[in-house]
């Protein structure tokens, strides 16, 4: 849907702010996206701060919590969750890679017509269906890791 659609829109582009992710990631010049934990009322704090700010704005009561480095260095998360069941997690461990992952297409080429282009495209995707089940790949995984829950 259009959450997928809104994270492929700027895939094509460079990042003005250079690398997204400090340089122990992997993969560290690709663009990346952190879900944060709805459930477990996560938010995020993005501190693009002052050339003269030696700290992140965090008011005083949350200054314990970690401070994670994004963009080289240049943005500052943290993140604070109002449940205390939530786990915290390295933040690297957390991010989808968007760029270079072969799960994530890019968007397809606008149509004149894109109902009628997905309506041809219905029999090629049941196909495609077809054949992943065909084979080891994730939707067997998937049906696998559901079966045993």
């Amino acid at each position: 849907g259009s959450e997928q659609a809104a994270v492929k829109a700027g895939l094509n582009y460079e990042n003005p702010g250079g690398s997204l992710v400090h340089s122990s990631f992997d993969e560290s010049h690709n663009a990346v996206r952190l879900d944060l934990d709805d459930l477990g009322g996560e938010i995020a704090l993005l501190d693009w701060g002052y050339a003269s700010d030696a700290e992140p704005a965090i008011s005083p009561p949350n200054r314990n919590l970690q401070v994670e480095k994004l963009m080289n260095g240049s943005v500052n998360v943290v993140l604070l969750r109002q449940s205390t069941n939530a786990q915290t997690n390295q933040l690297s461990k957390r991010l989808t890679l968007l760029e270079n992952n072969e799960f994530i297409k890019p968007l397809l080429d606008d149509v004149k017509d894109p109902v009628l282009a997905d309506i041809r495209d219905i029999p090629r995707i049941c196909n495609d269906i077809q054949q992943d089940w065909r084979t080891v790949g994730l939707n067997r995984m998937t049906a696998w890791n559901l079966a045993n829950c």
